[in-house]
């Protein structure tokens, strides 16, 4: 009975998380509150390369270490008004993560304090669905994320997202306005974004930063998909240019194990413009109170060099309670062509392969 319990709380926590990412809008407000939230993830980190190896102890393999404040305030009639801060923490060393400020290389920030780059926004919905201002998510991102059994963290994280050459707007975009549809629509989500990056106007790089993206989708029952669209605008020289972003992702839920797969097209149209390929196919497989997932990634690009890399992952999370679980995973990936990808900050020569483990533990409260 205790097992059945901790699986119930378990199962609630993993839909609360990805509800957070779904890219659905808040709805009607009955009510007013404030919450404080936080994940924190510690690691052992090995990884293996052909010319060097590692072990560190390090942050985020089994999801993104976090500490955030989020509140709603009932303005009436279903009218509501809500914020969402929330800032990343390297468990390891105590400090923050990086951000950007305007969606530009120029815009980065340091790792070495505590911002909310992770998400810092104010919104207002009703019945007609939400408006969203600040820094987010890129509607994108989201079939990245939702795709990938390991949701984009660790040793296990996908090749779609990991080698993405989508640039600095690939996972999230600040100075945005978005707009999602209520999540009472007999399962249609979506979502449009347009951000800006803020440069003064009659300028070479004017539209620097500039972009917009979209992502609609149904869910009902076991089955999901979406697909998604974005563009960045850059000035176009030789190792710059418009980011063209598509991709689609799906799921199907079996019971005994969940299904998800993503196909993704990331192109950056510099002066020879380089478009790069991906997909991913994944499972999660729940084992009484705790959870094997698997997947195996691609990605490569239409370089004359022909780089490419591929990977499989095996991870195994073990659910102590609703709050903390023991974790871990092993993966190992294989380049081609002039590909010198390496797990876990390990070194590796063009062409060889790279291994990695993790071994953590997660506490969300």
């Amino acid at each position: 009975m205790k097992k059945i319990g901790v699986l119930v709380l378990a199962n609630l926590l993993l839909a609360h998380q990805a509800m957070a990412q779904s890219g659905t809008g808040q709805g009607p407000v009955s009510g007013s509150s404030l919450t404080l939230f936080g994940i924190a993830d510690i690691l052992v980190a090995y990884g293996s390369g052909s010319a060097a190896h590692t072990i560190q102890l390090a942050s985020n393999g089994n999801v993104q270490s976090r500490l955030g404040f989020r509140g709603v305030q009932d303005l009436g009639g279903g009218l509501g008004a809500g914020f969402w801060l929330e800032t990343g923490l390297q468990v390891d060393t105590g400090t923050g993560t990086a951000g950007n400020t305007n969606n530009q290389p120029s815009g980065a920030t340091s790792a070495d304090f505590m911002s909310f780059s992770r998400r810092a926004t104010v919104s207002l919905m009703d019945f007609w669905g939400e408006i969203r201002m600040g820094r987010d998510f890129t509607a994108t991102f989201r079939n990245r994320d939702q795709t990938d059994p390991f949701g984009t963290s660790g040793v296990g994280a996908s090749l779609p997202y990991s080698m993405s050459i989508a640039g600095v707007t690939s996972t999230r975009a600040s100075n945005m306005v978005g707009y999602f549809l209520p999540g009472d629509l007999g399962g249609v989500f979506g979502e449009v974004q347009v951000f800006m990056g803020e440069n003064i106007s009659h300028m070479p790089n004017a539209q620097d930063g500039n972009g917009y993206q979209a992502r609609i989708g149904w869910s009902g029952g076991p089955f999901g998909i979406a697909v998604a669209t974005g563009k960045t605008k850059y000035a176009q020289t030789a190792t710059t240019g418009d980011i063209d972003v598509y991709n689609i992702g799906a799921f199907y839920d079996f019971g005994v194990v969940r299904m998800t797969a993503g196909y993704f097209v990331d192109e950056r149209k510099q002066f020879v413009s380089v478009k790069s390929t991906s997909y991913i196919v994944g499972a999660v497989i729940p084992v009484g109170p705790h959870q094997l997932k698997v997947s195996y990634s691609s990605n490569g690009t239409d370089e004359v060099t022909d780089p490419r890399a591929k990977k499989v992952a095996l991870g195994y999370v073990y659910n102590l309670s609703k709050r903390t679980a023991a974790y871990g995973t092993v993966a190992y990936l294989r380049n081609s062509g002039n590909s010198a990808v390496a797990l876990n900050n390990s070194i590796t020569e063009p062409g060889r392969s790279s291994r990695g483990v993790d071994l953590g533990l997660r506490h969300s409260f």
